[in-house]
C-alpha cells in the first residue's frame, strides 16, 4: 500500500499526503454538492501525470453529454483520451436490466483490458436505487454492493465512487461502511449566504484533519481550504525588541513601542482616527526596510491610499517598490479558511514584517457564531506572530447607554496591547482622546491623553488633567478643580 496524490489543489494536506492505493473512497453528499467535479477532476490530473484513468458513469449518458459538462473545468483534456490515458464508459440502461451480475461483468472485463490506476464510478447509488425500484429484494441490493466491493479489492487501484446522502443515512449505508474512506460534501448556510463544506468522516490505515473545511467550485474545479488550526508549538525566546508604532507621543506612553513579534489592538469608536494610527504603524516600518501588507475590510485600496495623504503619509513609494501591498476583501465576500491561506502564503513570499489588519470586527459578517470567530481570530492572530510579524489590529466598538465597550469581545484575550481611542465633549468642543488598556509585558503610561490629527499625521498631547469621566465620553471637571476656580485656591 502507497500514497497518492488526490489532485484536488491542497486536499492532500489534509489527507497528511493523499489516498492510499488500493483503496475505495466514497465522495458522498446531496445534489449539486459537487461530487461529480471532485471525482472527475482527480481523474483527469492523475491522467495529466502519466495515470491509466476509467470514467464509469452509470447514469446511462452518452460519453458526449458527460464531456460536455467536464470541458467546463480547466482540468478537462481531450487529448487524454486519444493518448488513451483517460477511458470513459457508460453503464446501458439494457445492461442494468439484465441484473448486478451483468453490470460486474461488463465492468470487470473493461478493467483487465484497461488495467487502469485509478477508477470513478459516478455515482454508485444509482445502481442500487434501480435494483430496488426492479422490484428486486434489499438483501439483492445489498449482495450487489457486496459483490461490488469483493471485486474492487482484487483490481488493486484507487477507486473513487460517488455517492448520494444525506449525513444520517451514511452512518447507516453498507456503502460507507464497505468504503475505506468517506469524504462527505455539504452546502451550509452561513449568515446570509451559503458555505461549501468538506469532512474526512473515515479513512482507514491513515492519518487526516477532522472536522469541516471549506471549499470552492472554481474554473479549475474543486479548490479546498484547510481549516484555520493552531500553529505547532516551537520553543524559541521572546523577543525583547522595541518595534516603533510611527507616533512619537505614543511610544513614549508605551516606553519605546511595543514588542516585536506582538499584536497592538487600535479600538474605538466611529472616526476617531483608527485607520490612521494603523497606517502610521505600517509607515513606520516600511521607513525602515520592513516590508508590509495591509488587508482591510472597511476600504478599497485607492480610497485607503488617498485617504493616507490628507494625513502625510505617501503609500506609493512603497507600493511601487512591491514593499507594501494593500489587499481589500468585502465582509460579505471573505472565507475565513480561505483568507487565512491566502495571509499565510503572502507573508512568506513577500517576507512581511508588519501587517494591518483593518476593521477586524467585520469577520462577524463571515462568522457570526461568537465561539467560532473568537477562536478564529485567536489562532489567525497567533499565526502571524509566530511568523514573526508584528501586527496591527482595528476594530470599531459602540456605545451603550453614553458608556463605551471598551474592547470586541473577541480580540481583548487575543491582543498584547490595546490602545483605546474616544471622542469627548469638552466645554462645547469635540477632542480626541487615548489611552492604553493593556500592554503585555512593558510598563506603560496610565493617563488619558488627548490627540490631534492633522495633514501631518497624529500628535499625542498631553494628559488631561482635571477632568473626570472622560471615557464616557462627556469630560467634566472634577469637584476639586471646580471648588479652587469657585473660591480660589487658599479655600
Amino acid at each position: 500500500m502507497n500514497i497518492v496524490p488526490s489532485h484536488i489543489h491542497d486536499l492532500d494536506d489534509i489527507l497528511e499526503g493523499g489516498f492510499n492505493k488500493p483503496s475505495v473512497v466514497l465522495v458522498a453528499g446531496t445534489a449539486g454538492s459537487g461530487k461529480t467535479t471532485f471525482a472527475a477532476q482527480s481523474l483527469f490530473n492523475a491522467a495529466r501525470k502519466g495515470e491509466t484513468c476509467l470514467f464509469i458513469s452509470t447514469l446511462s449518458e452518452p460519453p458526449a453529454m458527460i464531456n460536455n459538462y467536464m470541458s467546463r473545468f480547466s482540468f478537462f483534456d481531450q487529448t487524454l483520451y486519444e493518448t488513451n490515458k483517460m477511458t470513459i464508459i457508460s453503464v446501458s440502461e439494457t445492461l442494468i436490466k439484465q441484473g448486478h451480475e451483468a453490470i460486474l461483468e461488463f465492468i470487470n472485463k473493461k478493467i483487465s483490458m484497461l488495467k487502469p490506476a485509478r477508477i470513478v464510478i459516478d455515482p454508485l447509488t444509482v445502481l442500487g436505487d434501480i435494483l430496488k425500484s426492479g422490484g428486486k429484494p434489499l438483501d439483492d441490493t445489498r449482495g450487489f454492493y457486496f459483490d461490488l466491493f469483493t471485486s474492487i479489492k482484487s483490481w488493486n487501484t484507487l477507486v473513487i465512487i460517488t455517492g448520494e446522502f444525506i449525513l444520517e443515512d451514511l452512518r447507516k449505508s453498507m456503502v460507507g461502511y464497505l468504503a475505506d474512506g468517506i469524504i462527505y460534501l455539504s452546502e451550509e448556510p452561513v449568515g446570509t449566504r451559503s458555505e461549501r463544506k468538506l469532512s474526512i468522516l473515515k479513512m482507514r490505515g491513515q492519518k487526516y484533519i477532522s472536522g469541516k473545511h471549506s471549499f470552492d467550485i472554481r474554473e479549475n474545479g474543486v479548490v479546498v481550504f484547510p481549516r484555520l488550526l493552531p500553529s505547532p508549538w516551537v520553543e524559541k525566546p521572546a523577543s525583547t525588541a522595541k518595534a516603533s508604532t510611527g507616533i512619537q507621543g505614543l511610544d513614549k506612553m508605551l516606553k519605546g513601542g511595543i514588542l516585536k513579534d506582538d499584536v497592538l489592538l487600535i479600538s474605538g469608536t466611529t472616526g476617531t482616527g483608527k485607520t490612521t494610527f494603523g497606517l502610521h504603524f505600517i509607515c513606520e516600518g516600511l521607513a525602515k526596510g520592513e516590508n508590509a501588507l495591509v488587508i482591510s475590510l472597511e476600504e478599497r485600496p485607492s480610497k485607503l491610499i488617498r485617504n493616507a495623504k490628507t494625513f502625510g503619509l505617501n503609500l506609493e513609494p512603497y507600493l511601487n517598490k512591491k514593499m507594501l501591498e494593500v489587499l481589500y476583501v468585502s465582509p460579505v465576500s471573505y472565507y475565513p479558511d480561505e483568507q487565512a491561506l491566502v495571509l499565510k502564503r503572502k507573508i512568506k513570499e513577500n517576507n512581511v514584517k508588519r501587517l494591518l489588519f483593518d476593521g477586524i470586527e467585520n469577520i462577524e459578517t463571515a462568522l457570526p457564531d461568537d465561539m467560532e470567530r473568537k477562536n478564529y481570530i485567536t489562532i489567525l492572530l497567533d499565526l502571524f506572530s509566530s511568523m514573526d510579524v508584528t501586527t496591527c489590529v482595528s476594530s470599531e466598538i459602540s456605545e451603550l447607554f453614553g458608556a463605551v465597550r471598551l474592547t470586541h469581545e473577541a480580540l481583548s484575550g487575543a491582543v498584547d496591547n490595546i490602545i483605546l481611542l474616544r471622542h469627548v465633549e469638552i466645554e462645547g468642543k469635540i477632542h480626541g482622546v487615548l489611552s492604553i488598556l493593556k500592554s503585555r509585558g512593558i510598563e506603560h503610561d496610565t493617563e488619558i491623553r488627548e490627540f490631534e490629527i492633522t495633514e501631518k499625521g497624529v500628535t499625542v498631547k498631553t494628559a488631561m488633567k482635571g477632568y473626570e469621566s472622560v471615557l464616557s465620553g462627556s469630560a467634566r471637571k472634577t469637584p476639586a478643580d471646580i471648588f479652587r476656580e469657585t473660591f480660589g485656591e487658599k479655600h
